[in-house]
C-alpha cells in the first residue's frame, strides 16, 4: 500500500524525497567526519599536553623534587589532568591533590593512550624511572577527557539541530522549487488533454529559459504542427479520391441501368454500355493503384527493386514507346551515352512516363515534346521539354500537390486525376533527388528530376 503510494506520487514529491534523503545522508556522513576529526584532535592535543608534562615531571624527579608540591605547579586547574608517583610496592610518593582515580598502571610506559569505559574518557601515560633511593618509581598522568566529551555531545546537539532545520527548509523550498520547475510539464499535460484530432489547434505555451523542457515544448509544438498538416492532407485526400471514385461509379451504375432497361434488346446501346463501363472501369483501377502507391510511400513500404542499367537506353525505350501511342506531337529524345546508373527500372521508367503524360495533355497537337538525360555532377538529371500552354508562376508550387490539377481538368478530353506529379515527387524522394520546374504561359514547360543513382 505504501509502496502504491510512492509510486503514485507526484514527481514533484518525489525530487522532493530523493532530494531530502540524499541531503540526510551527506549530513550524516559530513556530521560523521566532523566529530571523527575533532574527536581525534581532542585525544592529539591531550597526548601532547600529557607528554610535555611528563617531561617536566621527569627533569624535576632528577633533581630530587619527588615529594615535594612543586612538582606539578605546571598544572592547571581547569585541565582536569592528575598525577600520581608510586614505588614498586604500590606504596603513593605523591600526587597532585585529588586523585580519584584507581587505574593500573602497567605498560606499554612512555606512551599517551587513552580509554572509553562506562562512560568514562580519559588520556594516560604511564612512566617507569629507575631511581636510586626507591629502585623505580611508576609517575602516572591521567586526563579527564569528560569535558571535552561533554563539547562533543553539545556540538552533536546543534548539529542535528542544524540538520533537521536543513532538511526540513530544504524539503520546502525543494517542494517549491521542483513544483516552479516542472509546472510546465502541467502545462504540456493540460494542453495535451486539449487536443484531439478535431482540435489541432491547441500549442503548448512556453515562457522562460531555453531548457529541455522548453525544447520538448517546441518539439511537441512542432509534432503537432506536423499532425495538423498531415490530417489536413489525409482529409483532402480522402475527400477528393471519394470523389474522383464517385464519377466513374456514377458512370457504371447508370450505364448498367441503361443495360438493363434498354441493352438486351438494343445492340447499339449494349456496346457502348460495355465500351463505356470497360473504360471507367479501367480509369478506376488505375487511380485506385495511384493510391495504393502513395499510401505505401507515405508508409515507407514501397518495394524498391535494385537495376544496374543505362539510362539512355531507358530513354530511348520511352521514346519510342511514345511516338508508337501518340502520334499528334513531335517526340525528340538525346542524352548523354554510357551513363551507367543503379535503379529500379520500373519506377525511373514510370516517373519519365508521368512527365511525358502530362506534356502531352497540356501540348496542342504538332507541339514539340523532348525527352534529356545527362550527368550532372554525381546526379543524373531527365528532363521532359514541351511547348505546351505553360504554368502560371503562381501555381507552380502548387502542382504536386496530390488532386491539385483535377478541379480544373476534369473534362474528358484532358482527362487525368490529378496524381500523376505527386507519385513523381515520391520517386524522387527515394532517391534523394530533387524536381524543379521551368515554365512560361503560352511557352511551354521544362520538368527536370535530379536522381542520386550513378553507378560508380
Amino acid at each position: 500500500m505504501n509502496l502504491n503510494i510512492v509510486k503514485n506520487a507526484k514527481i514533484s514529491v518525489k525530487l522532493t524525497v530523493i532530494f531530502a534523503f540524499m541531503l540526510s545522508v551527506m549530513l550524516a556522513v559530513s556530521n560523521a567526519c566532523v566529530l571523527h576529526g575533532v574527536r581525534h584532535y581532542m585525544y592529539t592535543q591531550a597526548s601532547k599536553r600529557l607528554e610535555d608534562i611528563n617531561q617536566i615531571i621527569l627533569k624535576r624527579m632528577k633533581l630530587n623534587e619527588k615529594s615535594s608540591s612543586r612538582l606539578f605547579s605546571d598544572i592547571m586547574p581547569n585541565e582536569n589532568i592528575f598525577i600520581k608517583i608510586m614505588d614498586k610496592n604500590g606504596k603513593l610518593i605523591n600526587t597532585s591533590g585529588r586523585f580519584d582515580y584507581h587505574f593500573r598502571i602497567s605498560g606499554p610506559y612512555g606512551e599517551a593512550r587513552h580509554v572509553e569505559k562506562r562512560e568514562k574518557h580519559f588520556a594516560y601515560l604511564n612512566t617507569k624511572v629507575p631511581d636510586r633511593n626507591y629502585g623505580i618509581l611508576y609517575v602516572q598522568i591521567i586526563k579527564d577527557m569528560d569535558n571535552e566529551y561533554n563539547f562533543l555531545k553539545i556540538l552533536l546537539f546543534f548539529m542535528a539541530v542544524a540538520d533537521l532545520a536543513g532538511i526540513a527548509l530544504s524539503i520546502l523550498l525543494g517542494y517549491i522549487i521542483s513544483k516552479k520547475m516542472l509546472r510546465p510539464i502541467d502545462n504540456i499535460t493540460k494542453t495535451a488533454d486539449e487536443i484531439s484530432i478535431n482540435n489541432l489547434k491547441e500549442r503548448i505555451n512556453m515562457q522562460g529559459p531555453n531548457d529541455e523542457l522548453k525544447r520538448l515544448a517546441n518539439t511537441l509544438n512542432n509534432m503537432i504542427d506536423r499532425l495538423q498538416i498531415s490530417f489536413k492532407r489525409q482529409t483532402q485526400f480522402v475527400s477528393d479520391a471519394s470523389h474522383e471514385l464517385r464519377t466513374p461509379i456514377a458512370v457504371i451504375q447508370g450505364y448498367a441501368n441503361l443495360l438493363d432497361r434498354w441493352g438486351k434488346n438494343d445492340k447499339k446501346a449494349l456496346d457502348k454500355s460495355i465500351e463505356a463501363i470497360k473504360s471507367e472501369s479501367h480509369n478506376m483501377g488505375d487511380l485506385v493503384e495511384k493510391l495504393l502507391f502513395l499510401a505505401r510511400s507515405d508508409n515507407r513500404s514501397q518495394k524498391v527493386e535494385k537495376d544496374v542499367f543505362y539510362i539512355d537506353k531507358l530513354v530511348d525505350e520511352v521514346a519510342g514507346e511514345t511516338r508508337i501511342i501518340d502520334k499528334k506531337h513531335i517526340i525528340s529524345n538525346h542524352s548523354s551515352k554510357n551513363i551507367q546508373v543503379i535503379a529500379d527500372y520500373k519506377l525511373v521508367k514510370q516517373l519519365i512516363r508521368i512527365f511525358i503524360d502530362n506534356s502531352i495533355k497540356f501540348t496542342p497537337e504538332r507541339g514539340k515534346i523532348d525527352i534529356s538525360s545527362v550527368k550532372f555532377g554525381e546526379y543524373v538529371n531527365i528532363s521532359v521539354t514541351d511547348t505546351g500552354v505553360g504554368i502560371p508562376e503562381d501555381e507552380i508550387p502548387k502542382i504536386f500537390d496530390r488532386f491539385y490539377c483535377v478541379d480544373k481538368s476534369r473534362s474528358k478530353d484532358i482527362g487525368g486525376s490529378g496524381l500523376g506529379l505527386s507519385i513523381a515527387v515520391q520517386i524522387v524522394n527515394i532517391y534523394n533527388g530533387t524536381i524543379s520546374v521551368e515554365s512560361k504561359v503560352g511557352k511551354g514547360t521544362r520538368v527536370t528530376a535530379s536522381l542520386d543513382i550513378i553507378w560508380n
